[in-house]
C-alpha cells in the first residue's frame, strides 16, 4: 500500500510491475500493479484536486479494496515519513515497524482515548528485521505535514521513529479484516530539528524513495523464505 505516485514509481521498477495498474473501484482513484508474487496498490490522483491522494481516508479505501481483490497473506504499508535526530533517525534511513499508533486523534472523553490512539496489531518480524538489518519501532500516524507540540509529545510519548500519514489507517482495516499488517517507512525529513519539513522532504524525497526500492524486494524475499510461513 502506496500514497505517493513519486514514492511508488521506484518501487514498481524494483518489482517488474509495469503498465498503468488496475482500477481498484470505478469512485475511487487508486490502482494496482499485481505480479506473481506482490501486488501494490496506490491510492491514485484525487480528481477534484489534482494532488496525490495522501493521508488516512484515501488509505483505508485503498486497502479495503486491494484485500477485496487480492486476499494477502500480509499488507505492508510502505511509503516516507518523518524521522527524530533525537532518536537515532538519519536521513534515508528504512524502519520497519514494530508498533502503529495515531498522535492526532486526541478525544478527551472516557474510554475513548485508547481508541483516538489505535495502536493496531503488527505482524512480529523481529527475525527479519534482524536479518535485513532493519531499524524497527513506533510508526506513529496523523493527517498533516508539520508537528505541533501537542503532536510532537504524544509521538515523543509512543517513543516514535516515524511520523507518517497512512500507516495507522491501513492497519485498522487489516485488523478488522484479520490480515497481517507491517509498515515500512523511509526518512525524508527530522521532525525534531529546526529545518522546516517541507523542504526537507523535496531535497530528501529522492533519496528516501531510493531507499525504498532497495529494502522492498528484500523485504518481499525474506517474508516468502521465512520459516513457518
Amino acid at each position: 500500500m502506496m500514497a505517493m505516485e513519486a514514492e511508488a514509481a521506484p518501487v514498481r521498477a524494483a518489482l517488474g510491475l509495469v503498465g498503468g495498474g488496475d482500477l481498484l473501484h470505478p469512485a475511487f482513484p487508486a490502482r494496482i500493479w499485481t505480479g506473481s508474487n506482490v501486488s501494490l496498490a496506490v491510492n491514485g490522483r484525487d480528481p477534484r484536486f489534482a494532488v496525490d491522494s495522501i493521508a488516512s481516508q484515501p488509505a483505508v479505501t485503498t486497502t479495503l479494496h486491494a484485500i477485496e481483490r487480492t486476499s494477502p497473506s500480509i499488507v505492508i504499508s510502505a511509503g516516507t515519513a518523518g524521522g527524530f535526530a533525537s532518536r537515532g533517525g538519519a536521513i534515508a534511513t528504512v524502519y520497519l515497524a514494530d508498533r502503529c499508533v495515531y498522535h492526532d486523534r486526541r478525544v478527551d472523553l472516557a474510554t475513548f482515548d485508547r481508541y483516538g490512539d489505535g495502536d493496531y496489531p503488527v505482524a512480529r518480524l523481529g527475525d527479519v528485521a534482524e536479518r535485513l538489518g532493519l531499524p524497527t519501532g513506533t510508526v506513529s500516524t496523523g493527517n498533516a505535514l508539520d508537528a505541533p507540540a501537542v503532536d510532537r509529545a504524544k509521538m515523543d510519548a509512543s517513543a516514535a521513529v516515524a511520523k507518517d500519514m497512512e500507516a495507522a489507517a491501513v492497519a485498522w482495516v487489516c485488523e478488522r479484516l484479520n490480515v497481517p499488517f507491517t509498515a515500512l517507512k523511509a526518512i525524508t525529513d527530522l521532525v525534531d530539528t529546526v529545518h522546516p519539513t517541507r523542504d526537507q522532504f523535496m531535497a530528501n524525497l529522492g533519496a528516501a524513495t531510493a531507499a525504498l526500492a532497495r529494502t522492498i524486494p528484500e523485504l518481499i524475499a525474506a517474508l516468502e523464505h521465512r520459516p513457518g510461513r
